[in-house]
């Protein structure tokens, strides 16, 4: 009686067979990763929103603080008594899960351990307010603190701080981006994201066509205000393309759709997922972040068309 068995022609036809199909079939499942990502993204965009609206609605219609701010405040970022966006709105949200984007490879452990040498703490021995510190002021989703609470200080005496910004302020809330995928710091030489992401984006434009500050900067800034507005803009004039920096893109980064950019190590063009005043979600690409805006060249910082321009409040 014979037996039947396979040749081996056979099996290096299903062997080539079967490497067809998993080359047909990997940019599939690749792809299909990357949307369920996004679209997990999006959804803790969206629960960031639903706590924003709540808070505003308990607290006379005035959005989050950037930092609560203080006389004994050493400066922002640098953890209780201050306290951050997600702290504030952090008993209207499920979990802290929500802070980073699925995209991000540093974990919520890693961003406390990564914090509290700023708070004089380490992970063992962290309170429940250093660590919800450390949880958001790394988190993914960077606040427009320019025009939503633009930060203060004043040196006599001392005080470190951000100002109120209301509702009835804001002119078209579907208009005005209030969150943007964020990161903390790009690593030398590889431009690699490390580190979380960063409470606070810097805007591209803060003046209007003619170069006047714009609201409610211009109520804080040297010459229009009381001379207390204190930002990297402002101070430093950072451009929002310094490709070696990690202010590249003010702080904002496109942790979806991802593509490289020729020449500068690490850098990505892509879509970063932004939040709006009126709560609702978008994925938006890097490049329209500066519609309406110049913020290189003779016009820089200068909003040509603030109908287009979706970071001010007007």
């Amino acid at each position: 009686m014979l037996k039947r068995a396979f040749t081996l022609i056979e099996l290096l036809v299903v062997i080539a067979i079967i490497a067809i199909l998993a080359a047909i079939l990997f940019p599939v499942f690749t792809q299909a990763k990357a949307a369920a990502r996004k679209t997990e993204d999006i959804s803790n965009f969206k629960q960031q929103g639903l706590g924003s609206a709540m808070y505003v609605n308990d607290n006379d219609n005035a959005y989050m603080l950037s930092n609560s701010g203080g006389p004994s405040i050493p400066g922002w970022g640098f953890g209780p008594p201050d306290t951050v966006p997600y702290q504030a709105i952090s008993s209207y949200l499920k979990s802290e899960a929500i802070t980073k984007c699925p995209n991000d490879p540093f974990t919520i452990t890693q961003r406390i351990i990564d914090q509290c040498p700023y708070m004089s703490c380490t992970l063992a021995n962290a309170t429940p307010a250093q660590r919800s510190y450390a949880v958001g002021v790394r988190s993914n989703m960077g606040y427009n603190y320019e025009f939503f609470s633009p930060w203060r200080y004043i040196p006599s005496p001392r005080y470190v701080g951000s100002a109120t910004v209301t509702e009835s302020e804001v002119g078209q809330t579907s208009n005005a981006l209030m969150f943007v995928n964020s990161i903390w710091d790009r690593k030398s030489g590889s431009g690699a994201i490390t580190g979380g992401g960063n409470w606070v984006v810097e805007t591209p434009c803060w003046r209007d066509a003619n170069g006047n500050w714009l609201q409610p900067m211009a109520q804080y800034a040297p010459g229009t205000g009381d001379g207390t507005l204190w930002s990297y803009i402002s101070n430093a004039g950072t451009s929002w393309f310094a490709q070696n920096d990690w202010l590249v893109y003010g702080g904002a980064w496109p942790m979806h759709n991802q593509k490289a950019v020729a020449g500068f190590a690490g850098l990505k063009d892509g879509h970063a997922i932004v939040m709006m005043a009126d709560t609702s979600v978008k994925s938006r690409s890097i490049s329209s972040l500066l519609k309406g805006c110049s913020p290189t060249g003779s016009q820089a910082a200068r909003a040509s068309n603030l109908d287009e321009f979706m970071w001010d409040l007007q």
